[in-house]
């Protein structure tokens, strides 16, 4: 496969985190914090998505569950959104990429779904890939509940803000 990764600018998430919490204020729906963690996994699988350029909730043979509980996350219920933006001959800026992701998922009922569900954390990953002669972006967002959890454990680190390997 002729496939390249290039650096999604770091401010990718921070758009989508956003314009997710200012969907969730117009439903009168609480903000949902960046779950670091949660965001590493999202990113993992954004990657796989665009690396392999498959499509899917379940394309690595997973499920969002699954993932989070392979990197010891454990959640009572759980939200996934991806979407796969591209363009040919210029890439898109990354302002545009994440306009149009979330368009789509506003758009698409089951999306809207998750992005209303009564989530109170959230993972996110963008990845930039070139697949011959498009430019690729992978959006991932996973709305977790840790509700039901008697101890919530604590995050113990930030992922760094730049989305490059």
């Amino acid at each position: 496969m002729n496939a390249q990764q290039f650096a999604v600018p770091a401010n990718a998430r921070t758009i989508i985190l956003d314009a997710t919490n200012a969907y969730r204020a117009e439903h009168d729906l609480p903000a949902v914090r960046l779950s670091p963690n949660a965001s590493k996994v999202a990113r993992d699988y954004a990657g796989y998505l665009a690396r392999t350029d498959k499509t899917g909730h379940r394309a690595d043979g997973r499920s969002a569950r699954d993932r989070l509980k392979a990197h010891g996350m454990d959640v009572c219920h759980v939200w996934e959104n991806w979407h796969k933006s591209w363009t040919s001959q210029e890439r898109a800026t990354v302002e545009e990429a994440m306009e149009k992701a979330m368009n789509f998922w506003k758009r698409s009922p089951g999306h809207a779904r998750s992005m209303r569900s009564r989530s109170y954390e959230i993972g996110i990953g963008v990845i930039g890939w070139k697949h011959k002669r498009r430019w690729v972006y992978t959006e991932v967002q996973i709305f977790m509940d840790r509700s039901c959890l008697k101890k919530r454990p604590k995050e113990k680190s930030a992922i760094p803000e730049r989305i490059v390997p």
